[in-house]
């Protein structure tokens, strides 16, 4: 089995007027060319890891085609919640909803075959060391670093559940399995993969891995300090723009 990783596919089959086409270029015809590389390069007994932002839809009805979307792609589907997922319910309805071939994550563990996953969403990680803001092409005015003292309370609060959320996830991780990966939304650390509380606890858990997406438009010059291993773990940023549009091959189990 081979894993793969594609973050923040930003689908919209089931809501009109959310294009990604405004945010760029290379984001024009995104969901077919998407479709195209994956279909390519995955087969059936792959694993394909979406950590987070898959649809911009804001209920079960509107996300539907965009479900629909995933199923038929090649491979076992493994999502993960973003934070734009306003889309996603509880999870018993969640799990009701899921076409065949897709299984999620939200704060918890799983094992496909030889690969067991934990994750959670996480989030902004104020006092981390977690700033990408200097790699971005940004577009326009570039969104001011700094937060007021409100917001970063407010912040620190939402980071400190998740990181809970994160520790109880990788507890209940299956260790025997011979591949293990936290599969995030948030970046978990910063360019230079420098040690924070985050990456202390991926460290304390035994995984090989770490996945996540949530950062755009980043400067290909500085693609080399963007993920990278660290301490005995390889994280790898899979946001869709920064792969191409097709799936990052992790590893092989």
């Amino acid at each position: 089995m081979r894993v793969f990783a594609l973050s923040d596919p930003h689908l919209s089959l089931g809501t009109p007027g959310k294009l990604m086409d405004r945010f760029g270029p290379e984001w024009v015809g995104h969901t077919a060319r998407m479709a195209s590389a994956w279909d390519r390069s995955v087969g059936p007994d792959d694993l394909v890891l979406v950590p987070g932002d898959i649809s911009w839809a804001r209920d079960l009805e509107q996300v539907a085609p965009d479900l629909a979307w995933l199923a038929a792609r090649p491979g076992r589907k493994l999502i993960g919640k973003g934070n734009h997922e306003h889309w996603w319910p509880s999870r018993s309805k969640l799990a009701a909803a899921l076409p065949e071939g897709l299984l999620a994550l939200d704060g918890d563990a799983l094992r496909v075959g030889g690969v067991a996953c934990a994750g959670t969403r996480l989030w902004d990680a104020p006092g981390q060391g977690i700033d990408y803001h200097g790699h971005i092409l940004w577009s326009g005015e570039p969104i001011s670093a700094e937060l007021s003292p409100a917001e970063e309370a407010a912040a620190t609060r939402v980071f400190r559940r998740e990181l809970g959320r994160l520790e109880r996830a990788l507890a209940a991780l299956d260790r025997s399995a011979p591949l293990r990966i936290a599969v995030l939304h948030y970046p978990p650390v910063g360019p230079g993969l420098q040690p924070n509380e985050i990456t202390a606890v991926l460290e304390r858990s035994g995984v090989q891995h770490v996945v996540f997406g949530h950062l755009h438009a980043l400067d290909p010059a500085r693609r080399h300090e963007i993920g990278g291993q660290a301490r005995g773990v390889h994280y790898h940023c899979a946001s869709s723009d920064f792969v191409g549009f097709a799936p990052l091959l992790l590893a092989e189990v």
